[in-house]
């Protein structure tokens, strides 16, 4: 999957069928998800099913009922300086964007 290439509605889908395959993989049932999750079994369903229906809240609360929150942590970790320019503008921390 070349998530740079993916527009939001696509990005959504294949969330949800990664949350569908790992759900499976665990050998656990939508409604065993959803009470782990603190969700109700319809949301667990739409999140399968297109994505979209997902809060991000939800979305997270699934992940962390999954153990797969750690997952996360590439995503947010502070991108690697390929250039000089890049380490050294990191420096800054920016307060707003530019206008």
């Amino acid at each position: 999957m070349d998530a740079s290439m993916m527009g939001a509605s696509e990005l959504a889908l294949e969330l949800g069928a990664r949350v569908r395959r790992e759900r499976l993989r665990q050998n656990m049932t939508q409604r065993t998800l959803a009470e782990r999750a603190g969700v109700s079994r319809l949301t667990v369903t739409r999140m399968e099913a297109n994505g979209e229906a997902a809060l991000l809240t939800n979305f997270l609360s699934v992940l962390v009922a999954l153990r797969r929150a750690g997952d996360l942590e590439s995503l947010l970790a502070p991108r690697v300086a390929e250039t000089i320019e890049q380490f050294v503008g990191e420096q800054t921390v920016r307060q707003r964007g530019s206008r």
